[in-house]
């Protein structure tokens, strides 16, 4: 499975932006000695004895500068250190691995102050504190044809998810943002007690299922991660079926998923206290545009829909967009993103407004391998203002504008990164 995404490599936004993308061949020269190639080589050498390390860490700038409930800026930002340790290479367990990782964000999401908490709420948003953002065991057979993870653990980086999902700063990073709203799964940097079992069945089409214990949690992430009880109010039950091909198996890549999940957990409505509620999700992602084989430059088109089955703040949210790889020959990391999504409101939970349109449009300039900056601006129709009484003078349409830096320390220094056996 491919471990280049946004949760495990968290905060390196930079990475799963050009996940399969390499320099041309013409760009390529004999390299000369660096003063990094100690750093560089004590990558090479942690590899070799079954140790992979990332850092990394994101900063968001954002402001609504018209319209929602008050115009300034919130910036955000994230911290990430993970690690992993190959079992296989340091105590010869065939196919076993122990990923950790930690965090560290600070900052307030600016729909806080856009009036708008479905689709604003950014990828790396705060307020939160250091905290232990997953510990878990991965198990592979048969070639990592069925792979288990158990521990502490979130479906945030596998259900409903893509390579370029993160591409954006909201909307969808890493779900589609309504995800957050609807349901009392842990998202994340927080984990919990949990799991998920995948199931190649051919080298594109997969089975995946997972069980994740549910647990209290405040809005703004306070729990450090240390907490590993077992008391829960209810579990989170996804299971998603998909095909999905690389880019450098294929010319044209491609991603297509289904799926659905069930949370037991209680929950607050209108008339009181109730538990159990779904969702059922569609999602494709496709190149439709690739000038050679084994080109950089690929053009994408994607969207999907997550429909909600009642008691939840919104009916459904639905999104498409494209995504551009390389759009300059000789810019072959840079990216250009487009994203609209309609927002459909439960008028029982919402009764001001039964929809919100969302688009954003991002331009991601890589400055050097590991280090991006990424300009964009997001417009919102009718913001939701949640929890505003019936009658209630409604935000206006919001504008923001913004810029996102990321800067990733084992693609700059082109540390290895964990495959699977």
């Amino acid at each position: 499975m491919n471990k280049v995404r946004y949760g495990f490599c968290p905060g390196a936004a930079a990475v799963c932006l050009i996940s399969g993308i390499a320099n041309p061949a013409y760009a390529q020269s004999t390299p000369s000695a660096s003063p990094f190639d100690p750093v560089i080589n004590f990558g090479q050498t942690l590899k070799n004895n079954g140790v992979f390390l990332d850092l990394s860490y994101v900063q968001d700038v954002t402001g609504n500068v018209n319209g929602g409930k008050e115009t300034g800026w919130m910036p955000i930002g994230n911290l990430a250190a993970n690690a992993v340790f190959d079992l296989q290479t340091i105590l010869g367990i065939p196919g076993a691995s122990v990923h950790i990782g930690f965090s560290d964000r600070n900052g307030i999401p600016v729909g806080a102050i856009a009036g708008s908490p479905a689709g604003l709420l950014q990828s790396d948003q705060g307020p939160a504190k250091f905290r232990l953002s997953f510990f878990y065991w991965e198990q592979g057979f048969d070639g990592d044809r069925l792979d288990i993870t158990a521990g502490r653990v979130n479906p945030t980086f596998d259900f409903a998810f893509s390579s370029i999902s993160c591409s954006f700063v909201g909307v969808i990073c890493a779900q589609p943002t309504s995800w957050y709203f609807n349901n009392g799964s842990i998202p994340y940097p927080s984990a919990t007690n949990g799991g998920r079992v995948n199931f190649q069945v051919t080298p594109e089409v997969y089975v995946r299922a997972g069980i994740y214990q549910h647990a209290d949690q405040n809005g703004d992430f306070t729990n450090a991660g240390w907490n590993w009880g077992v008391n829960s109010p209810g579990a989170f039950y996804p299971v998603e079926i998909g095909y999905q091909t690389s880019a450098t198996a294929v010319t044209y890549p491609a991603k297509y998923d289904v799926g659905f999940y069930y949370d037991s957990s209680s929950y607050t409505k209108a008339d009181g206290t109730a538990g159990g509620r779904g969702a059922f999700w569609a999602q494709f992602q496709q190149a439709v545009w690739r000038p050679a084989a084994k080109s950089p430059q690929i053009l994408n088109v994607f969207g999907g829909a997550l429909i909600y089955n009642g008691n939840s703040p919104q009916w459904g949210q639905y999104y498409l967009g494209i995504y551009d790889q390389a759009p300059f020959y000789t810019r072959p990391r840079d990216t250009i993103g487009f994203i609209a999504s309609l927002y459909t409101n439960n008028s029982d939970i919402h009764p001001n407004q039964k929809t919100q349109t969302m688009f954003e449009l991002n331009y991601g300039f890589s400055a050097i391998p590991g280090i991006t900056i990424k300009p964009y601006t997001q417009y919102v129709i009718a913001p939701t203002n949640a929890g505003a009484p019936i009658g209630s003078t409604q935000p206006k349409n919001a504008w923001l504008i913004g810029v996102q830096f990321v800067i990733d320390l084992a693609q700059a220094f082109e540390w290895p990164q964990f495959i699977p056996h």
